[in-house]
């Protein structure tokens, strides 16, 4: 076999792998016009907001029922940070209908009254979502088939694979929040934050997991767990990632945490001096948050939003460094330049990933020059054998 003609081997069956991995991205986005049947599910009882807007941003991304409207179920906000019980606000509530309506989301206040007495079709597995009769298709919970189909394909294509994260930075930037949080967001460090650089630094236990039952050493996923930071961080790491990326030795830090006193944060703050800052929420976003709805929810919904406003803030910093094993971080990323946004890394790790593309496809080229090269042999010698069996017979009287 000539080289030209093993070069076309190569070049087809690179090919064929661009395509099998990035036909879906091809297709153009179905009309809803006229649509009134509807796809929805259920919120895992962990989820947290970052948890529910994976899931939103998946459906908006591969609705697995194309032909049909969004019916978001709301944003469940857990009883965390001093909330005595969990509440389900709508997600207009939080999003802009505006980009929603987009997205393919029907947010109509009418739509659940209206849906109330129509026929639903419930299935557990992501596996079992099919076209059928009923008006509604809704995926329950308890088995967190849909949770992990739409996390692990949100991951996928926006931070592993090559070019397949456009339609999710598309689809996450119609994301927009809602006004009375959106102004909240003008309120951070205004004069700061554009000129600055953000970290979010995720101190407990991972959230973006899979099959990760320890939160750090144990059952990591093969690879990645090599290629990013998650364990044992210290103060002078997290400093040094700070140095990576910075522009220069001068630019102002904004930390976002879950920890403002942990000793790691402790460590850094001291090593970056005045260079340090906290977003906290001001007077004036307390009074859009309160005028904007009934004052005995007041206490929740602040308490709810404060995460929301910090993550969308940090999309607004001039360079962006997050924990990758973090919904919040991923999902800051998505939602930002790709060219200032980076995760914590060793410089050598930093440098290995941002050649994972070409090292890749040197593996592919390379395993198949190797599966080429031993079927070679393997024919080679079936020739011998053949070519020795007919001269015996050929001798034999």
């Amino acid at each position: 076999m000539r080289w030209p003609f093993r070069g076309l081997l190569v070049v087809a069956a690179l090919i064929l792998t661009v395509t099998f991995l990035y036909l879906p991205r091809w297709r153009q986005p179905l009309s809803y016009e006229g649509v009134e049947k509807y796809f929805t599910w259920d919120n895992p009882d962990f989820a947290y907001f970052n948890n529910q807007f994976i899931l939103h941003l998946s459906s908006a991304v591969k609705n697995p029922l194309p032909n049909r409207k969004l019916l978001s179920p709301g944003i469940t906000c857990p009883a965390v940070r001093g909330v005595d019980k969990s509440h389900v606000v709508p997600v207009t509530d939080v999003f802009d209908s505006a980009g929603l309506e987009q997205l393919g989301y029907d947010t109509s206040p009418q739509t659940a009254s209206r849906l109330e007495t129509a026929s639903v079709r419930v299935v557990d597995y992501t596996s079992q979502i099919t076209e059928v009769p009923e008006q509604v298709v809704r995926i329950t919970a308890p088995s967190e088939s849909y949770w992990q189909h739409s996390a692990f394909g949100f991951v996928r294509d926006s931070f592993i694979l090559p070019l397949r994260a456009g339609p999710w930075r598309k689809a996450a930037h119609l994301f927009t929040l809602s006004k009375p949080l959106d102004a909240c967001v003008n309120e951070m460090l205004p004069d700061i934050l554009p000129h600055a650089l953000a970290l979010h630094i995720r101190t407990w236990p991972s959230d973006l997991s899979f099959g990760q039952k320890d939160p750090c050493h144990q059952n990591e996923v093969p690879v990645l767990s090599s290629v990013f930071g998650k364990c044992d961080w210290t103060g002078s790491y997290l400093y040094d990632n700070v140095k990576r990326t910075e522009t220069d030795s001068k630019q102002p830090v904004v930390i976002a945490t879950d920890d403002r006193q942990g000793k790691v944060i402790r460590e850094l703050v001291e090593l970056l001096g005045d260079r340090a800052h906290f977003m906290e929420m001001t007077d004036k976003c307390k009074e859009v948050i309160k005028a904007a709805h009934p004052e005995e929810e007041y206490e929740w919904r602040l308490a709810t939003y404060w995460p929301i406003i910090e993550a969308t803030a940090v999309t607004r910093a001039e360079s962006f460094i997050g924990s990758f094993w973090s919904t919040l971080s991923q999902l800051v990323a998505i939602r930002r330049d790709t060219n200032r946004t980076f995760f914590f890394q060793t410089r050598l790790q930093a440098f290995i990933w941002g050649l994972r593309v070409p090292l890749g496809t040197l593996a592919i080229i390379g395993t198949m020059y190797l599966g080429f090269i031993y079927s070679r042999r393997v024919l080679a010698k079936r020739r011998k054998r053949m070519a020795a069996t007919k001269s015996d017979f050929m001798v034999s009287p």
